[in-house]
C-alpha cells in the first residue's frame, strides 16, 4: 500500500481542465529568498511548523543499501489529448535496506533538453515528456538528480488524481486539496514552494498511513490504484516492496522520510501542515489571489467540461454501428484519463463512466479484441466496488 500512498499524492498538482493555462515562463531567480551557502538546516527534526525553514540539500541523510527508484509524474493533458506535459515531478527513492524514503521534488521549469533551440525558452523538464517521450523524460530526470537507474514510472492526470484521492478517503475535499497543492501564485518562492509542498504532502500521507496498509480494503485499493494510472509497476512488486520496507523499519517516525529539491537550492521555504483547516485557509488565499490577477476570465467551468464530454460521447455513439474503430479512436484517451472522475455529481459521473465503458467494450468486442474489452469491463467493476464503495 506504500505505493498507493505515493501514487495518490504524486498526482496532486496535475492541472484541472477548469484551471488557467500554466505560465510558460521559467521561475525567476528573484522569486526565492536565497541564503548564504554556509547556513545549515537542522535535519534532526522534520515536524511541520508554521515558520520558514532554511532548505539545504547537503544536510539530508544519505542511506545506503538496496534502493528502488520510482518516478511519479503528474501530467497535464487536456480532455482527449495525447500530449502530456510533466507538471509534477517527484522521484521517490525507497531505501529498502534502511527502511527510509527520500522524495526528490523537481520544479517543472527546470532546464532540460526538450529538443528546442535554447533561444525559445522551451527547454524545460515539463516539455521533455511532451516533446520527446517518456524514455527521454526519465533520462532527463536522471541527469538532473544524478540518480540512475529509475526502476519504475507512474503517470496520471487530474481526473485520475481525483480517483486516487477518493480511494484514500478524500471524498469531500479532493478537488480543493489538489488545487492547494498545485498553487504557486500565492507563494514568494513560486514553483519551488509548490514542488516542495507536493513532496511534503507525499511524505505526510506516507507517514500517516503506514500503519493502515495491511487489511483487505487496503489490498483492494492498491489494485484499484494501479488500474487508475499508467505504470509499469505490478501488484506483486508493490506488495513485495511494502513488506520489505516494513520489515526493515519504515514506520511513522518522521526521520524515516524527507524531501529535498533538485536542482540543489538554498532558500527559505514555508512548512505547511496540510490539515483540513489549513487547506481551507490556503484555498481562500488562492481565491483572493486569482481574483486579483484576473485569472477567472480564462476559466473553463464544470458545465463546459461536461459539455465537451457529452460531445465526445455523442460523436462516438454515432460511429458505433458503422465504425467501431472510430469509437476506440475517439474514446480511448478519455477512457485512459478516467475523464468522468472529474465530474463532481456522482450520478452524472456514473452515467459518463458507464456510457464510455459500454461503447469501448462493445467496440473492442466487434473488432475482435476480447482482452481489451474484458479489461474495460473489469476496470469499471473495480471502480464501482472500491472507489464508490459498493
Amino acid at each position: 500500500m506504500i505505493l498507493l500512498l505515493v501514487l495518490v499524492v504524486g498526482l496532486s498538482c496535475s492541472r484541472n481542465e477548469s484551471d488557467p493555462a500554466p505560465d510558460p515562463k521559467p521561475v525567476a531567480a528573484d522569486t526565492a529568498d536565497h541564503l548564504h551557502p554556509t547556513e545549515q538546516v537542522d535535519t534532526s527534526e522534520f515536524e511541520v511548523t508554521d515558520s520558514l525553514i532554511k532548505l539545504r540539500n547537503d544536510a539530508f541523510p544519505r542511506p545506503g543499501g538496496k534502493v528502488v527508484n520510482v518516478m511519479i509524474t503528474g501530467v497535464d493533458s487536456r480532455l482527449g489529448d495525447n500530449t502530456r506535459h510533466a507538471d509534477a515531478n517527484h522521484l521517490v527513492r525507497f531505501f529498502v535496506d534502511s527502511g527510509a524514503i527520500e522524495i526528490i521534488s523537481i520544479p517543472r521549469d527546470t532546464y532540460a533538453d526538450a529538443g528546442f533551440d535554447d533561444t525559445t525558452g522551451l527547454n524545460k523538464l515539463t516539455n521533455v515528456r511532451a516533446n520527446r517521450g517518456r524514455r527521454e523524460y526519465l533520462n532527463a530526470v536522471s541527469e538532473i538528480t544524478g540518480v540512475e537507474p529509475i526502476h519504475h514510472y507512474v503517470e496520471f492526470g487530474f481526473s485520475q488524481a481525483i480517483g486516487l484521492l477518493e480511494l484514500m478517503g478524500y471524498k469531500g475535499n479532493a478537488a480543493t486539496t489538489l488545487r492547494v497543492l498545485r498553487a504557486r501564485q500565492t507563494y514568494r518562492a513560486g514553483d519551488f514552494q509548490r514542488s516542495y509542498n507536493q513532496g511534503r504532502f507525499i511524505r505526510r500521507v506516507l507517514l500517516t498511513n503506514i500503519q493502515r496498509t495491511d487489511d483487505l480494503m487496503a489490498d483492494m485499493a492498491l489494485r484499484a490504484a494501479l488500474m487508475l494510472v499508467e505504470t509499469d509497476l505490478t501488484y506483486e512488486v508493490c506488495s513485495d516492496l511494502l513488506r520489505s520496507m516494513r520489515t526493515n523499519g519504515f514506520t511513522n517516525d518522521p526521520s524515516r522520510a524527507w524531501v529535498r529539491l533538485e536542482p540543489p537550492v538554498v532558500m527559505r521555504v514555508q512548512e505547511l501542515s496540510f490539515s483540513s483547516d489549513e487547506i481551507a485557509a490556503l484555498n481562500a488565499q488562492i481565491d483572493e489571489r486569482v481574483a486579483k490577477l484576473g485569472l477567472d476570465s480564462v476559466r473553463v467551468t464544470s458545465a463546459s467540461y461536461e459539455h465537451r464530454l457529452d460531445e465526445l460521447i455523442a460523436s462516438a455513439a454515432r460511429d458505433s454501428a458503422r465504425s467501431p474503430r472510430q469509437v476506440i479512436r475517439k474514446l480511448k484517451r478519455p477512457y485512459e484519463q478516467r475523464a468522468w472522475l472529474q465530474v463532481t455529481d456522482t450520478a452524472r459521473r456514473k452515467r459518463y463512466r458507464d456510457r464510455i465503458g459500454t461503447l469501448m467494450s462493445a467496440a473492442y468486442t466487434t473488432v475482435g479484441d476480447k482482452p481489451s474489452a474484458d479489461r474495460v469491463r473489469n476496470y469499471l467493476r473495480t471502480e464501482e466496488e472500491v472507489i464508490e464503495g459498493k
